[in-house]
């Protein structure tokens, strides 16, 4: 699991993960590296050691937590996890409604410690360290944060795409897609659906999670 971002626009926060698992030197697979829960105010991603992310994540939709109790959940289904003596790392990025507006958070957690912190940053990233480096000096030439929030959808899409084909093992688009998630308030977050060929369809592409349309 190697690649996942979070950009802060103009209104809306956008998050995006490659689909490539590497499974050996030789074979990877294509997945889905969040959960977004069914009434889309709670979000999570997470890059790491594939099996206990997955296990996370299955853990988390389940539960379908909402608001602040996102947080209580994550913590226990962490706990029983590490319980298990699964010691692996994974790290990620998190999203949740509180009240009017959404707020997003990196999470970090080893050996069972889960540590929280608020993203104040306009662009941020985690996952494989050279695909983290290069979205950071990109984002310096893009300012998300200025940006509309369809037009920052498209060029994180942009930066995504040129990270995948410098870093190799970050899924390019092609052969695996991205993920799209654009939260603009609670109860309207969009996902943009697996396999995107071009950006020039971006408004068609998008599907909502939630009520109300936002492009």
């Amino acid at each position: 699991m190697t690649f996942l971002a979070i950009a802060h626009a103009r209104g809306c926060i956008l998050a995006l993960s490659d689909r490539k698992e590497s499974v050996s030197q030789s074979r990877s697979n294509e997945v889905t590296k969040y959960c977004l829960c069914d009434a889309g105010d709670v979000y999570m991603a997470l890059a790491g050691n594939a099996e206990t992310a997955e296990n996370l994540l299955s853990e988390i939709r389940l539960r379908r937590p909402s608001g602040a109790g996102v947080f209580r959940d994550i913590d226990r289904v962490a706990a029983e996890l590490f319980a298990k003596q699964i010691r692996e790392e994974v790290a990620g990025h998190l999203i949740v409604a509180d009240g009017a507006e959404f707020k997003a958070y990196a999470i970090s957690i080893v050996s069972g410690i889960l540590a929280y912190d608020q993203i104040a940053d306009p662009t941020h990233a985690e996952g494989d360290a050279g695909a983290v480096a290069l979205c950071k000096r990109l984002a310096l030439d893009m300012p998300l944060s200025d940006m509309p929030c369809e037009t920052a959808a498209r060029c994180l899409h942009t930066m995504a795409s040129y990270i995948a084909e410098t870093v190799k093992s970050v899924g390019d688009r092609d052969e695996y897609g991205f993920d799209m998630v654009v939260f603009s308030k609670p109860g309207t977050a969009m996902q943009l659906r697996r396999r995107t060929d071009t950006m020039g369809s971006i408004h068609a592409r998008f599907e909502p999670s939630g009520t109300g349309p936002l492009f």
